[in-house]
């Protein structure tokens, strides 16, 4: 890659954006932490103003800053992602009742039902899912490719007194 190319590369990032301050950071923090408050995070981030309009207008300034906005909103993201269960975490649940670690409300252990149901959406994640998409056509922007695979034998269980 040559000089100019890695220059081109770097003005497609904007490098502008300068680091928060531990007052802005305090501000961020009081902002979120009161929920949406402007005048009241400066006050809790120990900005000094002279009047309660002037700590409206501080506020205002610093939410318009595009550091301050970017910071905001990637920890207002970074909670949001966090209230949402993972697919792992989703699994490590099932596979708890199954086994019947997990007490309802009552303290009382899973009924058998309700561990099989639990079985069956583990079965349907960890055998079905990926058997769908190992038989699924590839494409790419580059071309498509079509993936065959030998079909599943079945097994058949019966008496064996025949």
């Amino acid at each position: 890659m040559s000089a100019n190319t890695a220059l081109l590369n770097l003005k497609q990032y904007n490098t502008d954006i300068k680091p928060l301050t531990m007052l802005e950071l305090a501000f961020v923090s009081a902002y979120i932490a009161n929920g949406g408050n402007g005048t009241q995070a400066c006050i809790e981030a120990g900005m000094k103003c002279k009047s309660p309009a002037a700590y409206a207008k501080r506020a205002s300034d610093l939410l318009r800053q595009e550091n301050v906005n970017q910071e905001l909103q990637a920890r207002l993201q970074a909670i949001e992602d966090a209230k949402t269960a993972k697919p792992a975490e989703i699994l490590q649940f099932y596979t708890s009742v199954m086994r019947g670690e997990v007490l309802d409300q009552f303290g009382i252990e899973a009924s058998l039902d309700t561990r099989i149901k639990a079985a069956n959406e583990l079965a349907k994640h960890q055998i079905e899912l990926p058997m769908k998409l190992e038989q699924k056509n590839l494409s790419n922007n580059i071309g498509s490719i079509t993936l065959n695979f030998l079909p599943r034998t079945e097994i058949e269980v019966g008496n064996s007194d025949e």
